[in-house]
């Protein structure tokens, strides 16, 4: 399988942003801003449907931030200030722990919004991965941010049980905590094997295909124990990092490559992407090419919502030129 699917959130039309404010301002009421949530998320289903995405999601519209469902929801969280997101010029509401946490029944199904998403297509939903979801919060009640990720993970796995039986076909964990470390060495191996245990803790017993994305930070310094994470695919933000240290490693998982560049408005040249690509993959695998994704690089709601479909676009420009070098 070689095809294409969003990595993150999606920007909000000029339509939806126009309707945000004037709901702020008391010009138009609830009903009619969730009207124009539905239409902006219509609209994207039918883009991502129509480039013949493998995997369709919601884009997230309705999300302030990757932690914020979580953090507002979620028992035991109170809701800290405006913190800055990791190396970019937006914030996120950090979560303060306060309390044992204590999960809000079928959160992450209401947080996906299944009903805008088309019987004919295979889903998808983005959750925050339990090693940055520990590390992005403010720690005031676990003995440690280990225990309040293991906590978490219980939580994400009922998440991700409940929609796997609303026949939702996969779920990304989002970890950029796990590869941004700008003041910081790698991760150490003990700490990986924690963040493995982990992940184990929240896919157990879970029928869903799932994935690890990373971003903001260079993948290959995770490498080689990121390599037996109990995920079906690993993802990587191909603009921090080395592809030649990736080439090194033989994978015998599914990859997501993060080739479309969501912090930068200009256009890539989709023959370029393709030919990097297609060295990567047969460098990673040497003797069978595995499910094989191709994606932005990160959330692609830093840029306005037209040039981010021209950036699912070349995406999908990018998938059709491997299928027929790769798979004739």
């Amino acid at each position: 399988m070689i095809d294409g699917y969003l990595a993150g959130s999606f920007p909000r039309s000029p339509e939806l942003i126009e309707a945000t404010i004037n709901f702020e301002k008391g010009k138009i009421d609830e009903a009619d801003l969730e009207k124009e949530f539905a239409r902006a998320t219509d609209e994207l289903v039918k883009l991502q449907v129509s480039k013949k995405f493998g995997y369709v999601a919601d884009g997230m519209l309705r999300w302030s931030d990757l932690l914020r469902p979580f953090t507002t929801e979620l028992g035991g969280i109170e809701v800290g200030a405006l913190t800055r997101w990791f190396d970019n010029n937006t914030f996120y509401r950090k979560p303060i722990i306060v309390n044992e946490l204590k999960g809000n029944k079928k959160i992450a199904l209401r947080i996906t919004h299944k009903n805008q998403l088309p019987r004919k297509v295979e889903w998808k939903a983005i959750l925050p991965a339990p090693f940055t979801f520990a590390q992005l919060s403010e720690n005031k009640h676990y003995r440690n941010k280990s225990e309040l990720m293991f906590s978490y993970s219980k939580i994400l796995r009922e998440g991700m049980k409940d929609l796997a039986e609303a026949d939702f076909s996969y779920v990304q964990l989002s970890d950029p905590s796990l590869v941004y470390r700008p003041l910081k060495g790698p991760i150490q191996k003990e700490e990986l094997e924690g963040v493995k245990e982990a992940l184990r803790e929240a896919i157990k017993g879970v029928e869903v295909r799932t994935s690890l994305q990373t971003f903001f930070g260079d993948f290959a310094k995770i490498l080689p124990e990121a390599l037996d994470f109990p995920v079906d695919d690993l993802g990587f933000d191909l603009y921090e990092t080395s592809i030649s240290e990736l080439g090194k490693y033989e994978f015998t998982k599914g990859i997501a490559l993060g080739l479309v560049d969501s912090r930068n408005s200009v256009l890539e040249n989709s023959a370029e992407l393709a030919k990097i690509a297609k060295h990567l993959i047969e460098s990673v695998y040497p003797s069978k090419i595995k499910e094989v994704f191709i994606c932005p690089n990160t959330d692609l709601d830093f840029l306005p919502w037209k040039v981010a479909e021209r950036k699912v676009d070349t995406v999908s420009k990018v998938v059709n030129a491997l299928r027929g070098d790769l798979l004739g």
